[in-house]
């Protein structure tokens, strides 16, 4: 393989250097000596290799920057194994998707075959690590295992048909299931169990499997032979079936909280409210997901009883958002302190590498100047990262920050108005709250453009390309394409829309609109028909999905915090 890449990229910092030595000397912070030491060891390859080495023994961003250029550097003149070496250096001190695949790269290229299979692994479902692990791997039962790992199940099939050893037998199992071929599936894990009987995750894939089969009551044997490991599935399957009391019994055997949860919830429903209590209040005084759900369900139940004082109390620690659900929700009054601000060395050191070599320079020295940095210079850091560009990594320190340096510049950091113009238009054109954009925008990526989830939502909204597609070519009236939702200005206004729309599904009600655009909206509308007599307060309850019940507390914690901050047009400072 040439190494053409490298020497381009080592040709382009030679340049950049250069044309920077024309830009007007800044006042230098101390820590900026070593990235002048740097410029003149990448000026002076490959004569100054060894100089470029000794930058890279140290621990800070001139060091890891120098790894990686000493990297690019021997493995351009064929030392690939010096090159593997200063890249794992590289990823063992700060860790990045890129680094991982140069390290791959570069294995693959000195030929130790295992080394760079286990390199790219780590990069999957990355189509070039798919590509990497289909030429690198001659097991066909672990290369069957690492394309379903991949999300490929019709390409790891035929490497396990048939299936000779127990591993080709459970990859065969698994890629039938993800290809809707239960039936089969099932088959091929009886024959996985000859040899390996007792494997209670295997064990409870095979109970689904049956499920999907039809075979509801060898899916319920499995379970209940699993114990409390199977308790929680062996709920489900039974409340699915109408055994509604059998369910509650299950839910109540597993260690799970959650499933605990439904089976207090099944049994408030069967009317032993005092049991259901009793199980809420345990929720409520833990630690899990569940607690805010449980301590909204006992203050309701202790109203109900009388116990006002005992409701009240429970009330206290509810989420804002289920305070704003109970109509008890005030809004803080109190000012928030501004802070006083200096800027730190790492700032200073930051703008000259801004303008000297360029933006990713910058954000890599700060991002190993945070790891050591107080609070007052992780907030400088922050406000930096908001005045360039980048309101994702702005959002990230400041929300780190809310619990010890309650003022009001971090909160405005950690709920910034991105792109505030292109969502206050299209909010006023599908009338939408501005924002209630905003916070779905903060929970769905956390202000990231480029985010796109396991499931291929994609951009600040989050938008599943089948939903996307649609909107994009009637609204927009331009043609789809696959990076199309990336696009910060596209990609806000097809959320907006998409949100627009569920208001008016649902009669503008802001949290079933909410929790539809999360959960779907035929999901809610399924759950709100399913329980005719619920009250608002009992919405949370009737959400079938612990992260839509999850996701409506953190939007509407954040649309209030976002009214609170610039009052409910968003103008307000």
């Amino acid at each position: 393989m040439k190494w053409t890449v490298y020497a381009g990229l080592l040709a382009g910092v030679v340049v950049c250097v250069a044309a920077a030595i024309l830009v007007p000397t800044l006042v230098r912070p101390p820590g900026y000596a070593a990235y002048e030491a740097l410029e003149r060891a990448q000026a002076g390859l490959p004569a100054t290799q060894n100089a470029l080495e000794a930058l890279a023994e140290r621990q800070d961003g001139a060091g890891w920057q120098a790894r990686l250029l000493a990297a690019r550097s021997r493995a351009a003149a064929g030392d690939y194994t010096a090159a593997a070496a200063h890249l794992r250096a590289a990823l063992a001190f700060h860790p990045t998707n890129e680094v991982q695949r140069e390290l791959a790269t570069v294995l693959e290229a000195a030929g130790n075959r295992q080394a760079a299979l286990a390199a790219w692994e780590k990069l999957l479902p990355k189509s070039e690590a798919v590509d990497a692990v289909l030429r690198l791997e001659t097991d066909n039962a672990r290369l069957a295992s690492l394309l379903l790992t991949a999300g490929r199940p019709t390409e790891a099939l035929p490497l396990v048909t048939p299936a000779s050893t127990a591993d080709a037998r459970l990859a065969r199992a698994r890629a039938l299931v993800a290809l809707g071929r239960p039936v089969e599936a099932v088959e091929e894990f009886n024959r996985y169990f000859v040899d390996r009987p007792n494997e209670t995750s295997v064990r409870l894939e095979y109970g689904r499997a049956l499920e999907r089969a039809g075979d509801k009551e060898r899916a319920l044997e499995t379970y209940r032979d699993l114990g409390a490991s199977g308790a929680y599935r062996e709920g489900t399957l039974l409340e699915g079936m109408g055994r509604t009391r059998e369910a509650a019994d299950a839910y109540l055997r597993s260690a799970d909280l959650e499933a605990r949860w439904c089976g207090a919830r099944l049994l408030e429903g069967l009317g032993d409210e005092s049991t259901a209590l009793a199980v809420y209040k345990q929720l409520a005084a833990s630690t899990h997901r569940v607690r805010d759900d449980a301590a909204l369900r006992a203050s309701l139940l202790l109203r109900k009883r009388g116990d006002v004082a005992s409701a009240e109390e429970m009330e206290a620690t509810l989420p804002a958002a289920f305070q704003w659900i109970l109509g008890t929700y005030a809004a803080p009054t109190s000012p928030r302190p501004e802070p006083r601000y200096t800027t730190p060395d790492s700032v200073r050191t930051a703008d000259i590498l801004l303008r000297r070599v360029g933006l990713e320079w910058a954000e890599t020295d700060l991002e190993f100047s945070l790891a050591a940095a107080g609070a007052d210079e992780r907030l400088t850091i922050a406000r930096w990262y908001g005045r360039h560009g980048n309101p994702h990594v702005a959002y990230e320190i400041a929300s780190a920050l809310l619990r010890d340096r309650p003022t009001r510049d971090v909160d405005e950091l950690a709920y910034p108005k991105p792109w505030w113009p292109t969502v206050k238009r299209w909010a006023k054109e599908y009338s939408v709250d501005p924002l209630l954009a905003l916070a779905i925008m903060r929970e769905e990526s956390n202000f990231l453009p480029t985010a796109v989830s396991p499931s291929d939502a994609r951009g600040l909204m989050q938008l599943l390309p089948s939903t996307g597609r649609g909107i994009v070519e009637s609204k927009l009236g331009i043609p789809y394409r696959d990076d199309t939702l990336l696009n910060p200005e596209i990609n806000i206004r097809c959320g907006i829309y998409f949100l627009g729309s569920l208001l008016r599904q649902f009669g503008g009600n802001v949290v079933q609109a909410v929790a539809a655009y999360n959960g779907g909206p035929g999901n809610v509308s399924r759950w709100l028909a399913a329980a005719p007599n619920a009250t608002a307060a009992d919405f949370p309850s009737l959400l079938a999905l612990v992260q839509t019940r999850e996701y409506i507390v953190k939007v509407l914690n954040a649309w209030l915090v976002y009214r609170m901050l610039y009052g409910e047009t968003g103008e307000a400072t």
